[in-house]
């Protein structure tokens, strides 16, 4: 069978999700691909130092707020996704490539401009794999199943920061870190032909019913006749100019609280386990401080796709109570986290071993996780009819500027244990935040007038 034939047996919403998962997660992998390997990289690599680490870490976040505003405008278009999906997998093997020769040549300076070529080059996806999971969601699949559809878009993209702690250090110690950037460029070029052969095109969009009866009824025969192929139809819109669209969505209080947020819970918090090598060196080895990070950032996974699942089913119009609660319970669990890892002085308030400082750390990524995609459809809630290309390349955009916050401004002025506390404190501030939300479901309700017109006309 085929890979033509294995597609062609899904439904194209399943095509569309299964692609776009493929090139978020290499895009993820591509992020955090050096700090796993920092020592390694620091003798082997002319040039390397902390700096530069961190400053290759920041280039997907720096990278990201330059290009948004362009990809925002291209998903908000018609098929305006599949096209930015192409973009962003031309990108990201482009990228892929530089480094490939940025590996090899990893004893001259030369090597060193080109792994931050590379970078650049992957960093202009990223507005893509991380910002445009509302919109495809809301286009492809319908109400009941798009916060599953969004936690699987949104987490797959940790799947590869997490495929970053186990996967790297074994390759770079067994070969070199020259084999990661294969594998890089591997996976970039098969998302690159899948999604510039394989993507589906974004379904027409059903008219409302008018006036005549005659149109009524055509509009109902093509979305009955989409929706026996298995497709979603999507109602049109009238464009809003972007500032306009932006205007609005900044203008809501409880958008704004949400946004601040979720740019230190998850943004922070990428940053936050990305830094563990350097931040926990003395104490423990690259290999636990990468299983450390690995159960962090699959448990992040495994607690989004469990909230999605169960506010889909049972809390859909409950959504502020379930953040509010997932955020608290992180919060917890950092401090439980900051108590069981050794301080500057080598101390720690509860010595319980290595087996429950992995614990902890699935723990905060437990939480931290089931409360991520959540916000991508609340923030779509709250702030319709602002479209969700808008709104969620503007939570993206937070995302990065929580991590970039992170790595350029609290990790110069934290370090060690106090990076942590510091991580702890803003979580604190969040929960504060997101109890003054007001939790409004504009988008639904919407849905819900234009189904009675429907059954009306």
């Amino acid at each position: 069978m085929t890979i033509t034939d294995f597609f062609a047996r899904l439904e194209k919403k399943y095509q569309v999700l299964f692609i776009f998962i493929i090139f978020t997660m290499n895009n993820g992998f591509a992020w955090l691909m050096f700090e796993p390997v920092a020592d390694w990289l620091k003798t082997n690599v002319h040039g390397m130092t902390s700096r530069s680490l961190q400053l290759l870490s920041s280039w997907q976040p720096l990278v990201f707020l330059c290009t948004f505003i362009p990809i925002m405008k291209l998903v908000t278009r018609y098929d305006g996704l599949r096209l930015a999906v192409r973009i962003g997998t031309a990108a990201e093997i482009a990228g892929a490539a530089f480094k490939l020769v940025g590996a090899f040549a990893h004893k001259s300076t030369f090597g060193l401009v080109m792994l931050n070529i590379g970078q650049i080059f992957s960093g202009v996806g990223s507005p893509v794999a991380t910002g445009a999971v509302s919109a495809l969601s809301a286009t492809w699949f319908e109400p009941e199943e798009r916060t599953r559809a969004t936690a699987a878009s949104v987490l797959f993209n940790s799947v590869g920061n997490s495929l970053c702690y186990i996967f790297i250090p074994t390759l770079t110690k067994k070969l070199s870190f020259s084999a990661v950037t294969v594998y890089e460029l591997l996976m970039a070029a098969i998302g690159l032909s899948l999604a510039w052969v394989i993507m589906p095109q974004e379904p027409e969009s059903a008219e409302m019913c008018t006036e005549t009866k005659e149109q009524t009824t055509l509009q109902h025969s093509a979305a009955s006749e989409s929706k026996n192929d298995g497709d979603v139809v999507v109602h049109s819109k009238e464009h809003i100019s972007l500032v306009t669209q932006l205007r609005s969505l900044w203008s809501i209080p409880s958008c704004v609280c949400l946004l601040v947020v979720y740019a230190w819970l998850s943004g922070g918090f990428s940053a936050w386990i990305s830094l563990f090598a350097d931040t926990y060196s003395k104490f423990y080895s690259e290999e636990f401080i990468g299983i450390m990070s690995f159960f962090g950032m699959i448990a992040y996974v495994a607690g989004g796709i469990a909230s999605s699942y169960v506010v889909d089913l049972y809390f859909s119009r409950q959504m502020k109570y379930v953040i509010f609660f997932c955020i608290t319970m992180n919060m917890l669990c950092n401090l439980i986290f900051i108590a069981c890892t050794p301080n500057d002085k080598s101390y720690s308030l509860w010595n319980l071993g290595q087996s429950f400082i992995v614990f902890s750390t699935a723990l905060c990524g437990f939480w931290n996780g089931a409360a991520a995609p959540l916000f991508y459809e609340l923030v779509a809630e709250i702030s319709f009819p602002v479209e969700e290309g808008v709104s969620g390349i503007c939570i993206s955009v937070m995302e990065n500027v929580g991590a970039l916050v992170f790595y350029q401004v609290v990790s110069r002025f934290f370090t060690g244990q106090s990076m942590s506390v510091a991580y702890s404190f803003g979580m604190t501030v969040a929960v504060a935040l997101t109890a003054a939300v007001k939790q409004r479901y504009n988008r639904s309700y919407h849905a819900y007038l234009l189904q009675n017109a429907e059954e009306n006309c």
